[in-house]
């Protein structure tokens, strides 16, 4: 009785050591010794329409403004046309931040016929389609990986822009 005793507190202490061990790096960026990646939106790039949908590459720059490195433990993003969610995912895969440096982070999004057939009058009518990107990339750091550094950007294409972006890149 008195060893499950000694257990337990040994396995109370060792999961408050790491629950505090996982909380320094919240706690750094709430006093601004690390500060959270710069993203920006470099673009779309479309692929090649199917039967299926309409494929792209998402484009983001992604900035670490720390002397420290940053391990990206992966993300998640949502596409929005014409204000309807037309597009959803999520990636586990590992970015790598050099402290100060810079890295260009791709992505694909597909968005599913009828998800395309939903938007299509709106944007035909008005000869432009809106759009909203959204998401987040997930800090090693920061909690294990559980907090979110969120992203959104959103903006307007016309359709001459969407067609000629197809020209250039669907040969």
């Amino acid at each position: 009785m008195h060893d499950i005793f000694w257990r337990i507190l040994a396995l109370l202490a060792a999961i408050l050591a790491l629950a505090g061990s996982l909380g320094c790096g919240v706690r750094q960026l709430a006093r601004g010794e690390i500060e959270a990646p710069r993203v920006e939106f470099r673009g779309v790039v479309p692929g090649m329409p199917s039967q299926e949908g309409l494929p792209f590459k998402c484009l983001l720059a992604l900035e670490n403004p720390n002397q420290q490195a940053l391990d990206v433990l992966g993300y998640d993003y949502e596409l929005w046309l014409e204000n309807q969610s037309v597009a959803q995912g999520a990636s586990s895969e590992r970015i790598y931040l050099p402290p100060q440096g810079k890295t260009e982070v791709e992505f694909p999004v597909f968005v599913k016929l009828p998800a395309v057939l939903s938007v299509a009058p709106a944007a035909l009518n008005r000869r432009r389609v809106n759009y909203q990107i959204g998401g987040g990339f997930r800090l090693a750091s920061v909690m294990g990986g559980l907090f979110r550094v969120p992203f959104r950007f959103r903006g307007q294409t016309t359709l001459d822009e969407g067609m000629e972006l197809m020209r250039l890149y669907v040969k």
